[in-house]
């Protein structure tokens, strides 16, 4: 076989194999984005003013992107640095907190509310 042939052959095969990526990465990333969009205060069934609640986590808790555990977390918000809550969740349990101090300090996520003090 000439080099011009195998050369063809190979971009043919590099060809199809993009082609074949190209064709499932949508369905993949359709799975993902669930997961790991972050949820915002739609989310929120009672909200609550500015200032008006805060308080500190009652143990090491995940800040998480939506009202859930199948939702991607940022990191840990450590027992008893300080949160401001700015709404429960239409979903029970979680609450979405402003991060007052410590190393998540200015973030905005959610909590699973029986952390919360």
């Amino acid at each position: 076989m000439k080099l011009t042939q195998k050369l063809s052959r190979t971009t043919k095969l590099a060809a199809a194999g993009a082609t074949a990526a190209l064709l499932m990465v949508p369905a993949l990333a359709g799975t993902a984005q669930a997961s790991t969009a972050a949820v915002g205060a739609s989310a929120c069934g009672k909200t609550y003013p500015k200032g008006y609640w805060w308080t500190y986590p009652t143990e090491n808790v995940n800040l998480r992107s939506g009202p859930g555990t199948k939702y991607t977390s940022y990191g840990l918000i450590l027992k008893y640095e300080g949160v401001e809550v700015k709404c429960k969740a239409k979903v029970a349990g979680w609450m979405r907190v402003y991060v007052l101090n410590g190393q998540m300090k200015g973030r905005t996520g959610w909590v699973a509310s029986k952390y919360i003090d």
